[in-house]
């Protein structure tokens, strides 16, 4: 039997699309696959503190007046805790995903403690300007002194930025550090729940 060259072409033409889009599926599964865990985990490091047990820890507000943590917290409703300073790339990248997660639920859906750390260069100005820039009222922060990061996350570790959520009986639900835009989206369905 003779074979032609134009029956050929579509054999060959029909074998690399199908392998085309069966490299095309596996890479939509992986994807899907990557996805679905990482909105299922958040570090993997111990857990911050009960609220309760660092409720006592005293913060500085905008304006220069020192009050402990539970001062911040209403009981009752979830609360997240972020640690940032102005000078932090990945902190500037958080920045904006808070403020939405603020605009969405409201002050009445949780409770944010925006806690600035590791900022001792940075006037109270340079910190205001911060949190307007990235949507966040300019007295909405507080300060918190680096020698009590540890007793906040439950760790040795001062990487920022750092974000923990505790539920609304005050029990640490997941931590995240640095900036991970997916387990953000986490916390906010979490919230939202």
């Amino acid at each position: 039997m003779t074979t032609f060259r134009s029956d050929v072409q579509p054999k060959r033409r029909r074998r690399r699309v199908a392998w085309i889009a069966g490299a095309i599926l596996v890479l939509l599964i992986a994807l899907l696959g990557l996805r679905v865990l990482a909105l299922r985990a958040f570090d993997g490091g111990p857990l911050p503190p009960q609220l309760g047990e660092i409720e006592t820890l005293p913060v500085s507000l905008p304006d220069g007046k020192r009050v402990s943590l539970h001062q911040l917290i209403r009981p009752g409703v979830p609360t997240l805790i972020s640690l940032w300073a102005s000078w932090c790339p990945p902190c500037r990248m958080e920045a904006p995903k808070i403020a939405d997660l603020r605009r969405k639920l409201g002050p009445g859906g949780f409770n944010l403690i925006y806690l600035n750390v590791r900022d001792q260069a940075s006037s109270r100005q340079d910190l205001n300007e911060f949190m307007s820039r990235y949507g966040l009222r300019p007295d909405s922060y507080a300060v918190l002194d680096d020698s009590l990061i540890s007793k906040v996350t439950n760790s040795d570790n001062k990487l920022i930025p750092r974000t923990m959520l505790f539920d609304s009986s005050g029990q640490p639900v997941g931590t995240i550090t640095g900036y991970n835009p997916i387990a953000l989206d986490r916390m906010e369905g979490l919230i939202g729940s």
